[in-house]
């Protein structure tokens, strides 16, 4: 009796098996068909509207010193794996979300500053897709946060006002710069 049981258990396992099998394959040929069957396009712009302007101001007025890289996401700016912290729940936090702009220093390609544009509520209501969320995460990643509000009204100067202070006082200055100046400055060097 106890041989039947084991054998029926055996075939249900191998049915079973075979079946999954079966239907893995299926879905996968299902997926590659799909595959061929979707077609896409080139988008003709990359932004538009207050977050295009808001990247071409930028650019003109920090991109000699910087790099301006458009919608990062937070998991490839912030690293959640911090001491004993629960990873995956601090993961969860940061997954799928972006900010605009990311300064970079162009020798280093370091972060400098993260941007986000803020012009009111969002579709978006998971936890951490608040720009005050996101503020808290910079600030105990010790990364500068700039959180423009209204970016329709954006002009130079009032960009200048709000980025020039964070990214002057975090930059650092190149070694060819450090170097040249020693050179004029060196009494034995002409």
């Amino acid at each position: 009796m106890d041989k039947v049981f084991v054998s029926i258990a055996i075939i249900a396992a191998l049915s079973f098996l075979v079946l999954s099998f079966i239907i893995s394959i299926s879905t996968e040929r299902r997926r590659r068909a799909n595959l061929e069957r979707f077609h896409y396009r080139p988008k003709k712009q990359l932004m538009i509207g207050a977050e295009k302007r808001c990247f071409q101001l930028l650019n003109d007025i920090f991109g000699e010193r910087f790099y301006i890289i458009p919608q990062v996401n937070l998991s490839a700016l912030l690293n959640h794996k911090v001491g004993s912290q629960n990873r995956s729940e601090a993961y969860g936090y940061i997954d799928n979300k972006t900010v605009d702009f990311v300064f970079c220093n162009k020798r280093t390609l370091r972060p400098v500053c993260a941007v986000k544009l803020d012009d009111g509520p969002t579709t978006d209501h998971s936890p951490g897709s608040d720009p005050k969320d996101m503020e808290k995460f910079f600030r105990s990643a010790r990364l500068p946060f700039v959180r423009i509000t209204n970016p329709k009204k954006l002009d130079r100067d009032t960009l200048i006002d709000e980025l020039s202070r964070v990214i002057y006082e975090t930059s650092i200055i190149p070694r060819t710069t450090r170097v040249r100046h020693k050179t004029l400055d060196d009494p034995n060097t002409q």
